[in-house]
């Protein structure tokens, strides 16, 4: 019995660590928007400007945290499937050829929760430790 209780206080103290890594990451989106869960993909065109509305016809506004932030860089690698370098070719690649530009930059986690509040279509990561305010954090499929 006591080696259960152990292993169960192991896994415990993994999942609450795992939980606040700090790049462990949220998708939040404007209170507004009815979505509950969204798909990798979507999130993935989405931030690459692949795709440009929302299924309700509403314009997507991502926003991305500054590079200093660690989970930026498991959100590219999670979701956009990119390397830091990667995604700076790509978008280098994007604006040279006009074709586009990057989603602005937030420096901080209450800037980018600001962005999504003010921006009905906002969507964005934050920090899996951050306070996601009055901003709804929806599930990735």
């Amino acid at each position: 019995m006591q080696l259960v209780g152990s292993a169960i206080a192991i896994w415990f103290a993994i999942a609450v660590a795992a939980a606040a890594a700090p790049d462990s990451y949220k998708i939040i989106v404007n209170p507004d928007n009815p979505v509950i869960a969204v798909d990798r993909q979507f999130l993935r065109d989405a931030f690459l400007r692949k795709t440009s509305d929302w299924d309700g016809g509403e314009t997507i506004r991502p926003i991305d945290l500054a590079i200093r932030f660690p989970v930026r860089d498991r959100f590219a690698q999670d979701v956009l499937k990119k390397t830091p370098s990667q995604l700076k070719a790509y978008w280098n690649q994007q604006i040279f050829s006009g074709k586009g530009v990057p989603p602005p930059e937030a420096d901080s986690t209450s800037a980018v929760v600001a962005y999504v509040l003010a921006n009905r279509g906002a969507v964005a990561y934050l920090p899996g430790d951050a306070d996601a305010g009055a901003a709804k954090v929806v599930k990735v499929k």
